[in-house]
């Protein structure tokens, strides 16, 4: 039997290919597709190419599915289980994953990308990479749980050891999937007051339902005043989902003596930065890449409880539709575009 897999040959060069379905190995399973969603970098490898790897890749690494096949040496899932993909396998043995670093793990694999990903009908992965989805929780909130885990990682770096943002207040610089997942992940945390800039309307308007005391246009005049005027002064974190040169010297200025800025975007080529400003005012820079372990246990948690992470999802295409989901999401006009297989529309209690 045959099935629709999507791959990025090259740049700006997208093909849907008709391949057989995939039997899994030792400790693999196979997993039909219910959705999928386009991140941002997957549009960076269709642009410019991935940063480690050569083309062609099969991307896909946010995603939910049910259960189709297990292979030998497999535990702990069974035919038929709803689950979701944690696309970044670590080795647990190296410097960084000793010491509960596993996102900088010197092995690591990822969905996606050194492996085929869930941009297709089904999938076959390790069993490591995938984790039963809550109970009550549909598979199209559950294919959010990974861009979710990425955000509540960068919240983590901002609160510090004490894992909260009590009373604190917050710029997010990009309304996209990640500035609206880390509006979420710091309200959650305690955050007194968040503010979203982007220039897209509707990705302002949607912050300011998902709980921004603020959206403004990031290419509007004074943003500084009105983001101060919105916080009761500047921020004491500003988290930059954008991670342009642009962007960088925004969040650096936003911000509040001793404050800190996280990169959250992910960012390409060098960047100057007003390194005066960053000295004497002891402004803390830091990038967050991905997520460990407990970002996603944290990220379950959040939504099991409710979080809206479906108002996020603007619009779900046939997987067969890729390469033009592929230029719209490209646009920037959406926030998050899913791609649907044939698992899509299942209840988790089916």
């Amino acid at each position: 039997m045959s099935m629709r897999q999507v791959w990025i040959n090259g740049p700006e060069r997208v093909e849907v290919r008709d391949v057989p379905i995939p039997r899994p190995g030792e400790g693999e399973v196979l997993v039909r597709m219910a959705y999928a969603g386009i991140c941002g970098s997957d549009l960076h490898t269709l642009r410019r190419g991935h940063p480690w790897l050569p083309y062609p890749i099969a991307p896909g690494h946010e995603a939910s599915g049910v259960v189709a096949e297990i292979g030998p040496g497999t535990s702990g899932f069974a035919v038929g289980d709803a689950v979701y993909l944690r696309p970044a396998l670590h080795c647990g043995r190296c410097f960084y994953c000793r010491r509960g670093r596993e996102n900088l793990c010197a092995d690591l694999v990822g969905i996606g990308s050194h492996r085929p990903g869930a941009f297709a009908d089904h999938f076959a992965v390790p069993y490591a990479a995938l984790a039963p989805v809550p109970a009550g929780v549909g598979l199209g909130a559950a294919a959010m749980t990974e861009p979710l885990a990425t955000a509540v990682h960068a919240v983590a770096l901002a609160a510090g050891r004490g894992g909260r943002l009590d009373g604190c207040t917050a710029a997010v610089l990009g309304g996209g999937t990640i500035g609206q997942c880390v509006l979420l992940a710091a309200l959650d945390a305690g955050a007194g007051a968040v503010a979203v800039t982007d220039p897209v309307a509707a990705k302002r308007e949607l912050a300011t339902r998902l709980g921004a005391v603020a959206a403004l246009d990031a290419a509007g005049p004074a943003l500084e005043a009105g983001i101060a005027d919105a916080l009761g002064g500047r921020p004491d974190v500003v988290f930059d989902c954008v991670a342009t040169a642009g962007s960088l010297g925004v969040a650096i200025s936003l911000s509040i003596r001793g404050g800190s800025v996280i990169v959250v975007g992910v960012g390409h080529g060098p960047l100057e930065v007003a390194i005066e400003a960053v000295q004497d005012q002891e402004i803390r820079i830091a990038g967050s890449a991905m997520y460990v372990p407990g970002d996603f246990t944290a990220a379950e948690r959040l939504i099991a409880a409710g979080a809206p992470v479906d108002r996020l999802v603007t619009s779900v295409r046939p997987v067969g539709d890729a390469p033009d989901a592929l230029r719209t999401a490209a646009t920037g006009a959406e926030v998050k575009i899913h791609l649907s297989g044939p698992a899509a529309g299942r209840s988790q209690a089916s």
